[in-house]
C-alpha cells in the first residue's frame, strides 16, 4: 500500500494539511473544518423540515454575527435516521465553538433541538459536549484560498464595488 503521494505536475499545488491545534478537524492555512454525524430524534426529521425555510432565511444573519464561517451544511441521511453537519471556518476550533455559542445559539437551537437526538440546547453543557463528541475529521480537505478569511472576502467585495463605481463614474 502506497502511503506517500507521487510527486508530479498535478501534485505541485499540494496544500499543507495539519490537524486543528485545539480540537477535532483539519486545517489548511487559516481555515479549519469540522463535521459531525448523529442520530435523529423521533419526529426530528419532520421538525427539521418544518423549520427549514426559516433556518435558511436566517442563515446569513446568524453566520454574519459569528463572522468566521465560509460554509455550513446540515442534512438528513439514511431515510431520516441520521443528521450530518459540516463547517469550514476561520481560525482555531475552540474560539469558533465559543463564537457559535455566544453569537448564534438561538439559531443553533432551532437547527438541533428536537432534531438531534439528545440535544437539549446550547445552554446545556452536556448537550454541547455530546454534539461535539460526534465530530469527525475529514479524510480529504481542500480550500481554494486557504489564507483568505471571511473578513478579507468582505473587504475585497467592498473594495471591488468602490473601484467599479469609480470606473463607472469615470466612463
Amino acid at each position: 500500500m502506497n502511503t506517500k503521494a507521487i510527486e508530479n505536475e498535478r501534485a505541485a499545488l499540494a496544500q499543507k494539511v495539519t490537524r486543528q491545534p485545539d480540537g477535532p478537524g483539519l486545517r489548511i492555512g487559516r481555515k479549519g473544518e469540522i463535521s459531525g454525524i448523529g442520530k435523529v430524534a423521533p419526529g426530528g426529521a419532520q421538525i427539521f423540515r418544518e423549520r427549514l425555510p426559516q433556518l435558511q432565511a436566517e442563515a446569513g444573519y446568524w453566520e454574519k454575527r459569528v463572522g468566521t464561517v465560509h460554509d455550513f451544511r446540515v442534512m438528513l441521511l439514511d431515510n431520516d435516521t441520521r443528521i450530518w453537519f459540516s463547517i469550514v471556518f476561520d481560525g482555531d476550533f475552540k474560539p469558533y465553538i465559543k463564537d457559535i455559542l455566544t453569537e448564534a445559539s438561538p439559531w443553533l437551537d432551532q437547527i438541533f433541538v428536537g432534531v438531534w437526538d439528545g440535544f437539549k440546547g446550547s445552554n446545556d453543557p452536556e448537550s454541547v459536549e455530546k454534539l461535539l463528541g460526534c465530530a469527525v475529521q475529514a479524510d480529504l480537505f481542500f480550500v481554494a484560498n486557504p489564507d483568505v478569511s471571511v473578513r478579507d472576502v468582505a473587504k475585497m467585495q467592498r473594495l471591488s464595488k468602490a473601484v467599479n463605481e469609480m470606473l463607472d463614474a469615470a466612463s
